[in-house]
């Protein structure tokens, strides 16, 4: 990988960890489940966007040039899923879930945050597993 994507990387991961509850907060106040559920799916969709170009050459990935991007896009895609995309699925599901019960949205950020936080620890725990099982 080179050094940009790397800073993009982390700063991909930052957004989606602990800015992404409060956009979460934002757009179900603004708009409901409707605007939520937008949100998280326009946000998981460019997630995995940028995990199919961080699987190709032009994304800095030296795998390529030897096993193909057939080999290094699958394994992109589903890290990337697995360790970003759960998060904000999680936590729109707890700002969802919890909107009408949390009057304030400090309280309902920090629910989304710590929803998100352990849907990253479970998509971590699922990649290694995965990587684990596949390399056995």
């Amino acid at each position: 990988m080179t050094r940009t994507i790397v800073w993009v990387e982390l700063l991909l991961r930052v957004v989606c960890l602990l800015l992404f509850p409060a956009l979460a907060v934002w757009a179900w106040r603004a708009g409901g489940a409707r605007r939520l559920w937008v949100l998280a799916g326009d946000a998981v969709g460019l997630v995995l966007l940028f995990a199919a170009f961080a699987a190709s050459a032009a994304g800095g990935n030296a795998l390529v040039a030897t096993h193909g991007y057939g080999y290094t896009a699958p394994g992109s895609l589903l890290l990337h899923g697995l360790t970003l995309g759960l998060p904000m699925v999680a936590a729109s599901l707890a700002v969802q879930g919890a909107a009408r019960r949390i009057g304030t949205r400090t309280g309902l950020y920090g629910l989304g945050l710590l929803a998100g936080l352990l849907g990253w620890v479970a998509g971590v725990l699922a990649a290694v597993g995965l990587v684990y099982g596949l390399l056995r």
